[in-house]
C-alpha cells in the first residue's frame, strides 16, 4: 500500500492525501507546483492547502505563497492522536450501546430463513405455530419436529401434532392458500414471524417481552378454537386433531 493509500485509510481525502505525500516528497513548493507534481486540479489545490493548514499539517510563507509540510514524525504524532481521540469516541459509543440493552431481532430471507427454521424446530422442546396456511415446505420442517407441538392454521392437519383447523368452505379459509404468514413461538426464549408470498422472510426475536406477546396472540386463538369445539357438535364444520 503507497503512502496515499496509507493516509487515506486514517480519514485524509485523496487530495489532502496526495498533496502530503507530494510536499513529503519534494519539500517546499508553491502551488502550482504541487498541482503538477500531485496532479491535483490547480482550482482545487487552495481549498486542500487551505484545509490542511487549519489541520496543523502544513505552514505557508512567501510571496508567491510556498508550502511546507510539517516533518514526517510531527505527522505520525499527529495521526496517532487522531487515531486515539476516534478510538475513544467509539469506546464510548460501544460502551453506551451495551447499557442500552437493545432488543435483538434478526431478519432471514429465501433458503436463509428456511434454514434457520430447522434448525430452531430441530432444537426445541414445544412450539406454538399460528399460520395462515401451511405450503409444502413449511409442513415438512414442522414434520421434522420432535417435541410438543400446537399448530393453527387454515390446513393445520397437514402437520403431525395437536392441530386447529379453520372451518372447512369458509371463504376466509379458502384464501389463505395464496399466501403463509404468521408467527411461532419456540420454548418462550424466541420468536418467529413469518412471511411467505413469492419469496420467504422471517423476523426472529429473542426478547422476553416480544416472544411473551407472540405467545399469548397464539394462546388466544387456540383458546377460541377450544371453546369453538366445545361449542360445535361433530358434523365436519370444525376440525381439531391431536
Amino acid at each position: 500500500m503507497d503512502i496515499v493509500e496509507v493516509l487515506k485509510s486514517f480519514g485524509f481525502t485523496e487530495y489532502e492525501a496526495r498533496v502530503l505525500h507530494t510536499l513529503l516528497l519534494h519539500g517546499e513548493l508553491t502551488a502550482k507546483d504541487v498541482a503538477e507534481l500531485s496532479g491535483i486540479p490547480r482550482t482545487s489545490v487552495y481549498d486542500v492547502m487551505a484545509q490542511l493548514e487549519a489541520k496543523g499539517l502544513i505552514s505557508s510563507h512567501g510571496k508567491p505563497l510556498r508550502f511546507r509540510a510539517i516533518d514526517a514524525d510531527e505527522l505520525v504524532k499527529v495521526v496517532s492522536s487522531i487515531v486515539t481521540d476516534r478510538l475513544e469516541m467509539l469506546k464510548a459509543s460501544l460502551s453506551k450501546l451495551r447499557s442500552e440493552e437493545p432488543v435483538e431481532i434478526r431478519v432471514y430471507k429465501g433458503e436463509a430463513m428456511l434454514g434457520i427454521l430447522k434448525a430452531m424446530v430441530r432444537e426445541a422442546k414445544e412450539i406454538l405455530v399460528l399460520l395462515s396456511y401451511i405450503t409444502d415446505d413449511m409442513a415438512k420442517i414442522l414434520n421434522s419436529a420432535n417435541c410438543s407441538l400446537t399448530v393453527v392454521a387454515s390446513n393445520a392437519s397437514r402437520v403431525k401434532g395437536k392441530c386447529y383447523e379453520f372451518p372447512k368452505g369458509n371463504i376466509f379459509a379458502d384464501k389463505m392458500k395464496m399466501f403463509c404468514h404468521g408467527v411461532m413461538v419456540f420454548d418462550d426464549r424466541a420468536g418467529m414471524i413469518v412471511f411467505m408470498n413469492g419469496i420467504a422472510l422471517s423476523i426472529v426475536v429473542y426478547d422476553e417481552s416480544l416472544v411473551l406477546f407472540l405467545k399469548m396472540l397464539i394462546n388466544s386463538m387456540i383458546e377460541f378454537f377450544e371453546e369453538l369445539r366445545s361449542k360445535t357438535s361433530q358434523n365436519g364444520d370444525y376440525r381439531a386433531q391431536g
